[in-house]
């Protein structure tokens, strides 16, 4: 094997690892998250449901609580380190309408991973200014790893 093959082994190889690596520390976002978004004053009552798929690819979905819209798709969910981003870029119906919702979530994972602190900055429909949202896991992460049974 060439110079240019185990280049290109070695370069797939890293890539997969970096993948894996992310995968590994999204799936520690996995449960269901409740939130306060506070826009001007005024509090909405936000859902944060965050899943991992057989192949461990964590999506999540949101819902507005207070205006009844439902399973909002996160486009992107990147974690790295203790700082999270999501991009959101979906269409739902809101009072029988559909509607574009397109913004950006910037926050901080708590050390203890049950909290996230941020900013939310919606494009679409433009908000003004950014709204700061704080979610708490409404329930305690399961153990990473299952517990010995005693005989």
């Amino acid at each position: 094997m060439g110079k240019l093959g185990r280049l290109s082994i070695g370069f797939c190889l890293l890539a997969a690892l970096a993948f894996a690596a992310q995968c590994f520390g999204q799936s520690s976002l996995v449960g269901e998250w409740e939130g306060t978004l506070n826009a001007g004053g005024n509090e909405v009552h936000i859902a944060w449901h965050v899943t991992a798929g057989a192949a461990g690819v964590v999506t999540s979905t949101f819902d507005n609580k207070d205006e009844g819209v439902y399973g909002i798709k996160v486009k992107d969910l990147v974690l790295t380190g203790s700082k999270l981003t999501l991009a959101i870029d979906d269409q739902v119906e809101v009072n029988g309408s559909a509607a574009n919702i397109r913004g950006t979530f910037d926050g901080t994972v708590s050390a203890d991973g049950n909290e996230v602190t941020g900013t939310w900055t919606q494009t679409d429909p433009q908000e003004e200014p950014p709204a700061e949202i704080h979610f708490k896991r409404s329930a305690p992460q399961a153990p990473s790893t299952p517990a010995t049974p005693k005989n």
